[in-house]
């Protein structure tokens, strides 16, 4: 079993890179780059890094080239302890992007000492279920919800039939959608995605419509993962947790704080 060093940990979140099912990817010397065309929100540029401030500049450069070249209107940048230069978040201001968000990295390990499973204590909560999404209906839900609960905008054709495909993909590939929805009675209130990749489970995009938040229903999500997680191997859970709203409730059952994220972005 790994040892789940701070270290280790930032490996993990390196690691971690989600790229759009519709997006075209490229992979440069410092950097690599998933363009959504048309969508900045869904343009990524993961790894960004450089022996020094002249090497970022030029990297910055030929990245703004790439997202362009491939129909991109804007890139989003995140900075992680291991990113290099150390002053790239100011370089990235220099060249016109903007922080739009800082979040908590932390961690829960999944496993004891003795290999017996550990799963975070959330009180369980009366009339609420959660289950995986299986039907098209559950995965329009869980759009619906993307849309209530963040805000984000509405995807093209083309990016929600790259998602529609996805979701079917792994159905068939893995047996598992990984989106999660919390229902309140019949009534989706609630959702949550996880990816198990090797020893990792990500635990990601966890939102309780506000009307049913204080119930504890993000806790059940987060508690649901888990035990399906543990069930698939994974020793720990790692969440990418918004600053004075998830990170809080997380800290506070015992997920252990690593550091922080920083994200950037620009529009072209």
């Amino acid at each position: 079993m790994t040892e789940w060093t701070d270290r280790r940990v930032w490996d993990a979140v390196e690691e971690w890179r989600w790229f759009p099912p519709s997006s075209v990817r490229k992979l440069r010397d410092h950097y690599e780059l998933a363009v959504t065309p048309g969508s900045y929100a869904l343009t990524f540029a993961y790894g960004l890094h450089a022996p020094d401030g002249p090497a970022a500049d030029a990297a910055l450069g030929e990245l703004r080239h790439d997202v362009e070249e491939l129909g991109g209107t804007g890139v989003r940048v995140r900075v992680t302890s291991l990113s290099v230069p150390p002053d790239l978040p100011d370089r990235l201001v220099r060249q016109g992007y903007r922080a739009i968000e800082e979040t908590d990295v932390l961690a829960w390990e999944l496993r004891d000492p003795a290999l017996r499973p550990r799963l975070p204590e959330f009180r369980p909560v009366a009339g609420i279920s959660i289950e995986e999404t299986r039907t098209d209906d559950e995965f329009d839900a869980f759009l619906r919800l993307s849309t209530a609960i963040f805000g984000d905008p509405e995807p093209s054709a083309e990016t929600l039939e790259g998602f529609r495909n996805a979701f079917h993909r792994n159905l068939r590939d893995q047996g598992h959608s990984d989106r999660y929805l919390a229902r309140s009675g019949p009534e989706p209130i609630g959702r949550a995605g996880m990816e198990v990749v090797g020893e990792v489970a990500r635990l990601w995009g966890t939102g309780v419509l506000p009307e049913h938040r204080g119930r504890g229903v993000y806790g059940a999500l987060v508690r649901a993962r888990c035990e399906e997680a543990v069930r698939r191997g994974a020793t720990l859970a790692l969440v990418n947790a918004r600053v004075g709203t998830s990170g809080p409730i997380l800290t506070r059952h015992g997920f252990r704080g690593v550091g922080k994220l920083r994200f950037f972005e620009a529009r072209w």
